[in-house]
């Protein structure tokens, strides 16, 4: 849909400076490509998009890179993690979920010579909760139909597969850029979509506006049988004038491309609104139903990471490396034909 690079993000492009002239200048076409090419138009729409570019690649390099050490997501620690125990029901399911992933599908179609030992990338379940009536035991006694919130995991992703922990890192800083590109692009869509609508409002009290003084609708109103609430005049003058004023300070209010840049910084300049992480610590028993009473339980909260954005989604991630051999072997789709028909 979007003609990208096919990379971005290089471990020999960034320091500790921050991101380098080259890494930021790639940067700032990827994003135009990505919203609307045709700023390329204004001879300094680089200069104008330089400093949200380079804040936002300086605030994912910091973020991927602050990520811990990859962790081995295997049948062998499938017992010993409980992380995964909490995500995935088995090891089976585990293998599964991993292996069926865009991302790694498509990392081994397109990977030539030899392949990796272990497929490195991050592993982002979604975190649900909901309620329910259950069992709970206090002591030697066992209460029933005790409200409990119950976790779940399900639709899992793994972003940025790759055949070593620096390409994955990379791959994963690609793709959180990608999303403020787009977040950039939804909002000049959003803005496009008020401003549209303002006009309606607009051009509708216009109408009104023009009909009252063209049918004396002040006279009409004045001899009527009964009272009709209508705006007067001053009223509705006020209103068209509120509109107006209104779709003069959106960003985007005139359909020119000149307001774009201001669309594309306002989301850039604050990558933290975009996209950010922050720490969690979840206490479940072995059915997934959250402790209460943490003195009780047998067990150690989880610490786990949670990437979230500020249009509220948001995704438990733990980076980490599966080893190819557990991957399932490709299915014998002709073999799968001839069961399913007998």
């Amino acid at each position: 849909m979007l003609s990208f690079l096919n990379s971005l993000f290089t471990s020999a492009r960034q320091s500790a400076d921050g991101p380098d002239q080259r890494l930021v200048e790639a940067a700032i076409e990827r994003v135009v490509d990505a919203t609307d090419p045709r700023l390329r138009v204004f001879p300094n729409y680089r200069k104008r998009l330089y400093a949200g570019v380079e804040c936002s690649l300086a605030h994912i390099q910091s973020l991927i890179d602050t990520l811990p050490e990859p962790v081995e997501i295997s049948h062998r620690t499938y017992a010993s993690d409980a992380r995964l125990r909490t995500f995935f029901s088995s090891p089976a399911r585990m293998q599964e979920a991993i292996g069926s992933a865009p991302s790694v599908v498509e990392f081994m179609s397109r990977k030539k010579g030899l392949l990796p030992e272990h497929i490195f990338g991050l592993l982002a379940p979604q975190i649900t909760e909901r309620q329910a009536l259950g069992l709970e035991l206090r002591g030697d006694q066992v209460r029933r139909d005790v409200l409990q919130q119950i976790v779940n995991f399900s639709d899992y992703r793994f972003f940025g597969a790759a055949g070593s922990e620096a390409e994955a890192r990379d791959g994963i800083k690609q793709r959180a850029f990608d999303y403020l590109a787009e977040m950039a692009l939804q909002r000049m869509a959003n803005l496009k979509e008020k401003k549209s609508e303002l006009e309606s409002q607009r051009r509708l009290l216009q109408r009104k506006l023009d009909a009252m003084q063209a049918g004396n609708w002040g006279l009409e109103g004045m001899l009527a049988e009964q009272e009709v609430d209508r705006p007067d005049y001053h009223s509705l003058g006020q209103k068209i004038e509120a509109v107006e004023t209104e779709l003069l300070g959106l960003p985007c209010s005139q359909a020119g491309l000149e307001q774009r840049f201001e669309c594309i910084n306002a989301t850039l300049k604050r990558p933290e609104d975009g996209l950010a992480m922050r720490q969690l610590k979840l206490h479940v028993d072995a059915m997934l139903v959250k402790v209460k009473d943490p003195e009780l339980a047998s067990s150690e909260p989880l610490e786990l990471t949670e990437l979230y954005s500020s249009n509220g989604r948001q995704r438990i991630v733990l980076f980490g490396y599966f080893p190819r051999a557990e991957l399932p072997p490709e299915k014998d789709f002709f073999a799968e034909a001839g069961r399913i028909l007998g």
